[in-house]
């Protein structure tokens, strides 16, 4: 009996290790994919939008991109997604990253934000 239970604990850790190695992994790819899409450009203009000068905007761009891309930054990301989904979900929804409407808007996506700040600063200023 207590070989069995060795056996099965062994065979439950080696799994363990498989999905937890394919889960960084398919997080990891879900950070890039979603993240690919902000460049120094398009993260000066965000914050540019939200009035901050053009010298301090691309500071913080540059300042993010450097985090966004820091081993540390990209394990704390892939811990949170996989606290939240399965190995199984991860792939899937990296999977489904790779559609080409998906592409699109991350393209977009910089640009959507941008005139969604400025219409949020619009309505700020209009409550102040």
């Amino acid at each position: 009996m207590r070989k069995l239970i060795f056996f099965l604990l062994v065979i439950s850790q080696s799994s363990f290790a498989v999905n937890s190695d394919q889960a960084k992994q398919a997080a990891k790819s879900i950070f890039e994919k979603s993240s690919s899409a902000y460049t120094k450009e398009s993260l000066t203009k965000v914050f540019t939008s939200g009035g901050y000068t053009e010298k301090e905007s691309s500071e913080y761009a540059t300042k993010l991109l450097k985090l966004f891309n820091s081993d540390e930054f990209i394990g704390k990301i892939q811990d949170i997604y996989i606290k939240h989904f399965t190995a199984d979900e991860l792939v899937q929804i990296a999977e489904i990253l790779d559609h080409p409407a998906y592409a699109k808007f991350l393209k977009l996506r910089p640009v959507i934000q941008q005139e969604m700040s400025a219409e949020i600063n619009k309505i700020t200023s209009n409550i102040k």
